[in-house]
């Protein structure tokens, strides 16, 4: 069972990375939490896995793609940070769970999760700019909006 789970979230994600039609989402109004109530406070939104913060190694031209999955709608800021301030990486979409897609976006994403399920979103270069990345990053979710 847990491999047929990951066979179908592999293969949402490579479906999810081959679509490039954008859609338009409301924006996120809400404030911003400390990080360190984050951590004590239970989310009803994860990565996968349940980490807030995710190391990766960014690969020039390779579009990663990553999940999040929402128990219970909520907000939440998105952040990529890089060891350069100046890395040519954004967050260029963001797949929702009824199938609506929405971007580009720049190194931050304020989003509210309105539907629960799997959103994906994709981490890639910004195309018009023309500096190639190559380098560790990480993406940071911070939950600006704990509904109880």
């Amino acid at each position: 069972m847990v491999r047929l789970s990951v066979l179908v979230i592999f293969s949402m994600f490579l479906i999810h990375t081959a679509c490039e039609s954008p859609h338009s989402r409301e924006p996120l109004h809400a404030n911003q939490n400390s990080e360190d109530s984050v951590t004590q406070e239970p989310s009803h939104i994860s990565f996968y896995g349940g980490s807030f913060l995710k190391n990766m190694n960014k690969i020039s031209g390779i579009t990663d793609t990553i999940l999040i999955s929402v128990n219970k709608p909520d907000s939440a800021v998105i952040t990529l940070l890089s060891p350069a301030d100046t890395a040519n990486i954004r967050i260029a979409q963001l797949f929702s769970p009824d199938g609506t897609v929405d971007g580009p976006f720049g190194k931050d994403l304020k989003y509210r999760f309105k539907d629960t399920g799997d959103y994906y979103i994709t981490v890639n270069e910004n195309l018009m700019v023309g500096n190639h990345y190559t380098g560790p990053c990480q993406v940071k979710m911070v939950i600006t909006n704990h509904s109880h």
